[in-house]
């Protein structure tokens, strides 16, 4: 499972992850398929260069990744 959709489990809960999730599927040109921190990372910062909210998404990254590795 790709990041986009393992997001998307969390897109009706009210928390920061499923602001973030809501926000990626509103987000036509969010990245899908297998990426990397550094592709992510470079995708938020070209929305808003100052983002405050890419400490979520780190956080949601790193979770991401911790399931994916059981």
């Amino acid at each position: 499972m790709d990041f986009y959709n393992w997001l998307m489990r969390f897109k009706d809960v009210s928390l920061p992850i499923g602001d973030l999730a809501r926000d990626a599927k509103s987000d036509r040109s969010f990245p899908k398929g297998n990426l990397d921190w550094k592709t992510l990372r470079k995708h938020i910062k070209s929305l808003n260069p100052q983002n405050p909210e890419l400490e979520i998404v780190r956080n949601a990254f790193n979770y991401y990744l911790a399931e994916k590795s059981r």
